[in-house]
């Protein structure tokens, strides 16, 4: 028998060791679980996807196709398993006589155990859906999503505008690569004055809506009450015209207008901007009316003035390889030929970086890791790609297209064959 003395030592061993396990239950799992890996497995994900923007930066620098592969869920699993256990330890020799008479000791076991099974499922955004929107152009209605951000008119305009009244934004550059000179010098002059006109007051660009007659007109006696009806669950509505005997079918529309402060009118800034964009002097606003097709620049083609501004839009795809220009492109690789620089008329090649100055910035370099200054970095051929963290306009410019490009790969329908990774086992 235990005498008790051993009882209560064997008492606390096993409440101590229950008390180990208990509090272990309540520090890693249960609720606590969520606070501990919630945050880990955000900044994995943010680590990810911007690894991966950057390497499709890169890839399209060397004129290699991107690929999207999206995260699409984590199922973390968490098991703890505990036991404890008092042995009875015998001493030697036993009391003559009998064999179990009494023991003196206790053996403590204790075994605690536990597992972690989160399980990605990665889909690939390489269907149908998601490579058409990648190569589509901005609707007016991202355009007017985009003008509303906090981001700088003149970072919105450079990335997604390829022409404004005709004049390119380095058209030559946002696709692959060319050995053509991109004509850019006249449109950096009209976001940096566009920028100025707004941080300076003298006028902003702003969303309104307008209504568009989508229908001929009807006598106001055709108009009963359950027509109305059945235009308003299509987001139409019926106005009167003019006197009001007839009436007319209309969808509001959202646009984008340039106005300018009426005492501002003849200030230096928007003269000048006038002047690059073609547009009519002295004018209280301007229309901005989204031209997928292609607008004939001003100087090679002349024409009068306009009271409009005709933005052509860029997708994703030529943002991408736009500012994939940023990209510096080690010495050894342009001289093998992976890379091909635009070249002037003397035959003299010029650097692209030149095209995204201001805006966005690649470094390279060598060695077993990335520098300590880097933001995000990728290898790739033996080099190192780097965004610095010191160099703020690339950071927040980096951050616009990955938070924009989630509009083409963000909620896609599997493609192809989804890969699920039980990581824990």
């Amino acid at each position: 028998m235990l005498k008790p003395r051993s009882k209560r030592l064997a008492r606390l061993t096993i409440a101590g060791i229950l008390a180990c396990v208990l509090a272990e239950g309540g520090c890693a799992f249960g609720p606590k679980v969520l606070e501990r890996s919630h945050g880990r497995y955000n900044e994995a994900v943010r680590h990810v996807d911007e690894e991966q923007l950057l390497r499709n930066l890169v890839h399209m620098r060397y004129n290699e196709s991107p690929l999207n592969l999206n995260v699409s869920s984590i199922a973390a699993q968490y098991e703890l398993a505990g036991g404890a256990e008092a042995r009875p330890f015998f001493n030697a020799p036993n009391p003559a006589g009998s064999t179990f008479r009494s023991f003196t000791s206790i053996l403590p076991d204790i075994n605690v155990s536990g597992a972690n099974r989160p399980t990605l499922t990665l889909i690939p955004s390489d269907n149908g859906d998601a490579v058409e929107k990648f190569l589509t152009p901005i609707t007016a209605d991202t355009l007017i999503l985009l003008q509303q951000t906090s981001w700088p008119v003149a970072t919105v305009l450079r990335l997604w505008v390829e022409r404004l009244n005709g004049v390119p934004n380095a058209i030559t550059a946002s696709g692959p690569q060319r050995e053509l000179i991109p004509d850019f010098g006249r449109f950096r002059r009209v976001t940096e004055l566009l920028q100025a006109a707004q941080d300076l007051g003298l006028g902003a660009v702003r969303p309104e809506e307008h209504l568009v007659e989508v229908g001929g007109p009807l006598p106001s006696s055709a108009i009963a009450a359950s027509v109305v009806v059945e235009a308003a669950k299509s987001g139409l509505e019926y106005r009167p015209r003019g006197d009001g005997a007839d009436w007319v079918l209309s969808r509001k529309e959202r646009r984008l207008v340039l106005e300018v402060n009426p005492v501002a009118l003849h200030h230096p800034i928007i003269e000048e901007v006038a002047g690059l964009l073609n547009l009519r002097p002295g004018q209280p606003r301007y229309v901005v009316v989204v031209s997928p097709g292609v607008v004939l620049d001003p100087l090679q083609a002349p024409s009068p003035p306009s009271e409009a501004i005709q933005v052509s839009p860029r997708s994703t795809a030529q943002v991408f390889f736009y500012l994939a220009n940023g990209v510096e492109v080690p010495c050894e690789h342009i001289e093998a030929g992976l890379v091909r620089l635009p070249t002037g008329p003397d035959g003299k090649s010029v650097d692209a970086r030149a095209i995204t100055e201001g805006l966005f910035a690649v470094h390279a370099c060598r060695g077993h890791k990335p520098p300590p200054t880097a933001y995000v970095a990728v290898k790739y051929r033996d080099y190192w790609y780097y965004i610095d963290d010191r160099d703020q306009p690339s950071k927040a410019t980096f951050a616009l297209v990955l938070s924009l490009s989630r509009l083409d790969f963000g909620r896609q329908q599997p493609g192809g064959p989804l890969l699920t990774l039980p990581v824990g086992r």
